[in-house]
């Protein structure tokens, strides 16, 4: 038996040491991989999480978007849309872009007093009370696809922000 183990060694089980220094450092770069992976996944990189979550502003900032970055194939993702300053006896929000088919809406707060499509758009339109200078929208979403998702949200055809979202398998 040999009387240090850091040396190769043919009895009782034929072991050659600088291969097994070499496995043992794959096995640590790979637990080192796994380890980052999960906590990517913690943080938001494949889904919900802070690293997911955005805002962006239109730039008169009377319309914000609260939304995920990250999402997975026919997973919810949902959006948050901030109105201000809103006039007019009514107001409408447009949501664009060419893979809008790909997406399902699962859900929609409050309802629109109207709402319709013209080619690569949704229209949406609710009745302004006359007191109204603020409003939120909540929309939930589900891609049916992968890939990268660009979408532009107008605020009665003035105010507009864009933004994409990547969305795993």
């Amino acid at each position: 038996m040999a009387d240090n183990e850091n040396q190769s060694r043919h009895y009782p089980v034929k072991e050659n040491m600088r291969w097994q220094r070499i496995e043992w450092r794959i096995q640590h770069a790979g637990f080192a991989l796994l380890l980052l992976i999960v906590l990517a996944g913690a943080a938001g990189l494949f889904s919900k999480g802070w690293l997911s979550n955005q805002s962006v502003t239109s730039p008169d900032s009377r319309l914000s978007v609260d939304y995920e970055r990250f999402g997975r194939r026919e997973s919810n993702m949902d959006m948050t849309l901030r109105l201000k300053q809103l006039r007019g006896d009514s107001y409408q929000l447009q949501l664009s872009g060419p893979q809008l088919d790909n997406i399902q809406l699962q859900t929609l707060q409050p309802q629109p007093d109207e709402a319709w499509s013209t080619g690569d758009s949704l229209m949406l339109r609710w009745h302004r009370r006359a007191d109204q200078q603020e409003a939120t929208v909540w929309i939930g979403t589900q891609p049916q696809d992968f890939g990268r998702y660009r979408v532009t949200v107008t605020l009665d055809d003035a105010s507009s922000v864009r933004f994409s979202q990547f969305v795993y398998p």
